[in-house]
């Protein structure tokens, strides 16, 4: 992750290249990473500061890769890392009012728990309206179990939330179940798998895949 980080040297501030540094030690993006097929339009839901966005442009140069996220101080800083880059681009919106083009995959990375239950179903439902056949939705996201690491997630989330880190309203956290989460994607239309994200990591972390 260090070419990813070193994007980052000249376009962000001293406050968001440290929190980058967090997110790679707490978040392991490249396991992510490999799921997002290596080819076509890639669009990421919730980009932040393009982190995970850059990390898929950087490792395959076949994929365009669109970040979408509503912070404009996140978009400015993602757009700075773009350097000439072709394969690469950042829009500040909501997915839900944005035109976007048809896609062969989107990827959701610890975001959705900011909506509750049934926004994070109308933006499933979004989600499978651009995927082409045979497309893929990658979603990382934090479940209830085991219990200790899903009380310590949420306690580290109220925390960013309550600071501004993280945009969401403090105490408005939804972290489906497992349950839950798979019942949403088959509503959505998708036919969904479950990747363990077994790890050292104090997070209660797993990775649903939603065929289309």
């Amino acid at each position: 992750m260090n070419d990813v980080l070193a994007l980052y040297r000249n376009a962000a501030s001293i406050p968001a290249r440290m929190f980058l540094r967090g997110r790679v030690l707490l978040s392991d993006l490249e396991f992510v990473e490999r799921y997002v097929p290596r080819t076509g339009t890639i669009v990421d839901l919730g980009c932040g500061h393009g982190l995970f966005a850059n990390l898929m442009a950087l490792r395959s140069p076949e994929r365009n890769v669109i970040g979408i996220d509503l912070s404009p101080e996140k978009i400015e800083h993602a757009q700075a890392t773009v350097q000439g880059r072709r394969n690469i681009e950042f829009r500040c919106g909501d997915m839900l009012d944005l035109a976007l083009p048809e896609c062969d995959a989107i990827t959701i990375i610890d975001v959705l728990y900011l909506l509750p239950a049934s926004g994070q179903e109308k933006m499933l439902r979004a989600c499978r309206k651009i995927l082409k056949p045979g497309g893929i939705l990658v979603w990382k996201a934090q479940e209830r179990r085991p219990r200790w690491k899903y009380a310590w997630t949420y306690a580290q989330e109220m925390i960013t939330t309550s600071a501004g880190i993280t945009r969401g309203k403090r105490g408005n956290l939804t972290f489906m179940s497992r349950e839950e989460a798979l019942a949403a994607m088959s509503g959505a239309g998708f036919r969904p798998r479950i990747i363990e994200m077994k790890s050292f990591r104090p997070y209660s972390d797993v990775l649903y895949l939603g065929d289309s």
